[in-house]
C-alpha cells in the first residue's frame, strides 16, 4: 500500500504490513530511509557549545558523543540508534548564547558539519510553536529574535531538516471552543506561507494538527480547508504530525483516545495514506500508540529517567542507578567496561555518569520498537497481541489499556 507524494523524488511512504490498525513500513525522503514505526529521540543538538566540545551541553554533549562514535566514549557504531532524531528551532537559545554563537549554529546544515559527519539519519525538526506560543522570540545573552514563519522556515532550511512542520499554535484542555478556532485558524495561516516559503524545498513537509478528540481535530482541519484548501494540502503535504499531546503524555487513555480519532480524522479527510507522527510522548506509551496507528513518535524520555538516576530495564520499569546489576544487559553500553564504571559513579563529571545510561535507556527503547515493527510484519495480528499482553498487560497500572488496544484496535483476543 505504497503513498508517495506529488513531489516523489523527495518523499515516499511505503505501507508494507499491517496488523488491526498497526502498520510497519518504510519513509524515504530523498537519501534517508526511516522504517516505521519508529521512535526518534530529542537531541539538543547546539546546547552553548563549540565545535571542540561538540556544542556542548552537558549529558546532551554524551549524547552526540555516542551518535558520532567519538572516542570519548570509547568509539564504537551507535548509528542503528540515531536512525532518526528530532531537534526544535525553539532549543537553539536554551542555553543563553551570543549572537555570534547562535548565527555559527544555523550558518552550516547539520549533516554538512565536519563533526556530525558520520550521522546519516533522518532529521526532523520542529518549530517550536509550544515554547513560542507566549509570543516568545529565540532569547540570546545579547540579543533577541522574533518569531513568525518566514524565520522559523529559514532555520529550519539553514540546518538542513529532512522533514519540517509549519509554525503551529498548539491548543491545551482549558481552550475554549473559540480560543481553539482562533489557534486553529492562525496555524492555517501559518500553513499557506509555509508552502509558498517551501515550494521546491528538498525537505519532507508535515502538516500539523492539534486536538484530543474528534472533534477538535475536525474543526482544526475545516480551518486548514477554508484557508489552504483541502486539494493544495493534499497535494503538497508529505505528513502529518499530531500536537498538543504533551500535557497529556502520561495519561495512557487520553493518548490512544487522541490518536484514533485522528486517524479517524485522517481517513475521512483522505490523508490516511500520510505517515502520521505524534509529538513528545512518554516511552510507556510506545507499544500503545503504535497499536493504534501512530508511524512515529519523538520522546526525550529515555535522557530525563537519566538525569533523574532512573536506568530502565523495560518501556515502563526503571531501577536507581545504586540497584543495578550491569550484567543483566547485554546493550553496547552495558557490555563496555569503562562505560559501566562511569556509571558506577568512578568518573569526574556527571555528564559521563549519566550520558551512558541515557544511552542504555534509548537503545532499550529502539530495541523494542524494532520489536514491535517485526510483531507487525509477521502474518496476522496475534504476535502483536502477545507482545502487548507482554510489554503492557502484565502491569497492574496499564493492563486495562493494554485490553482496549487489543479489543479495538487489533482484532480483540484469539
Amino acid at each position: 500500500m505504497p503513498f508517495s507524494s506529488p513531489r516523489t523524488d523527495i518523499a515516499t511512504f511505503d505501507i508494507e504490513s499491517t496488523a488491526g490498525d498497526a502498520r510497519a513500513g518504510t519513509l524515504r525522503i530523498e537519501d534517508t530511509s526511516l522504517q516505521t514505526p519508529n521512535l526518534l529521540p530529542v537531541v539538543n543538538l547546539y546546547a552553548g557549545g563549540m565545535d571542540r566540545s561538540l556544542y556542548g551541553g552537558g549529558i546532551h554533549r554524551t549524547m552526540k558523543e555516542f551518535m558520532t562514535g567519538h572516542d570519548v566514549i570509547g568509539g564504537g557504531d551507535y548509528s542503528e540508534f540515531f536512525d532518526g532524531i528530532m531537534t526544535s528551532v525553539g532549543s537553539l537559545t536554551d542555553y543563553n548564547i551570543s549572537r555570534e554563537r547562535y548565527e555559527d549554529y544555523i550558518a552550516e546544515p547539520v549533516k554538512e558539519r565536519e563533526v556530525f559527519e558520520d550521522f546519516n539519519g533522518t532529521l526532523f525538526l520542529d518549530s517550536g510553536g509550544f515554547k513560542f506560543l507566549g509570543g516568545y522570540g529565540l532569547d540570546g545573552s545579547n540579543f533577541e529574535v522574533e518569531i513568525d514563519q518566514e524565520q522559523v522556515y529559514e532555520i529550519q532550511q539553514q540546518m538542513g531538516g529532512d522533514i519540517i512542520v509549519n509554525l503551529d499554535r498548539p491548543i491545551t484542555r482549558d481552550d475554549d471552543y473559540e480560543t481553539r478556532v482562533q489557534k486553529a485558524r492562525r496555524t492555517a495561516e501559518n500553513v499557506v506561507e509555509f508552502l509558498d516559503l517551501s515550494e521546491g524545498t528538498s525537505s519532507a513537509r508535515y502538516l500539523t494538527l492539534h486536538g484530543h478528540n474528534y472533534s477538535m481535530l475536525d474543526t482544526f482541519l475545516q480551518e486548514i480547508d477554508d484557508v489552504v484548501g483541502s486539494k493544495r494540502a493534499h497535494n503538497e503535504f508529505d505528513g502529518v504530525a499530531l500536537g498538543s499531546l504533551v500535557p497529556m503524555k502520561d495519561n495512557k487513555g487520553a493518548l490512544i483516545d487522541a490518536v484514533q480519532d485522528c486517524r479517524s480524522v485522517l481517513q475521512d479527510w483522505q490523508f490516511d495514506d500520510l505517515p502520521l507522527h505524534v509529538l513528545g510522548i512518554s516511552s510507556s506509551a510506545i507499544p500503545l500508540l503504535a497499536a493504534v496507528g501512530a508511524d512515529s513518535f519523538d520522546s526525550s524520555s529515555y535522557l530525563h529517567s537519566a538525569i533523574n538516576g532512573k536506568y530502565n530495564t523495560s518501556l515502563i520499569e526503571t531501577k536507581p542507578l545504586d540497584d543495578v546489576d550491569f550484567n543483566n544487559c547485554d546493550c553496547p553500553v552495558c557490555s563496555n567496561e569503562d562505560l559501566v564504571r562511569q556509571m558506577k559513579g568512578d568518573t569526574e563529571y556527571r555528564k559521563d555518569e549519566l550520558g551512558p545510561v541515557a544511552m542504555h535507556n534509548l537503545i532499550l527503547q529502539k530495541r523494542e520498537v524494532a520489536h514491535i515493527r517485526e510483531c507487525i510484519h509477521e502474518p496476522g495480528s496475534e504476535r502483536f497481541v502477545e507482545y502487548i499482553e507482554e510489554s503492557i498487560g502484565q502491569n497492574k497500572g496499564l493492563r486495562r489499556f493494554a485490553h482496549r488496544v487489543v479489543n479495538e484496535s487489533l482484532g480483540g483476543y484469539f
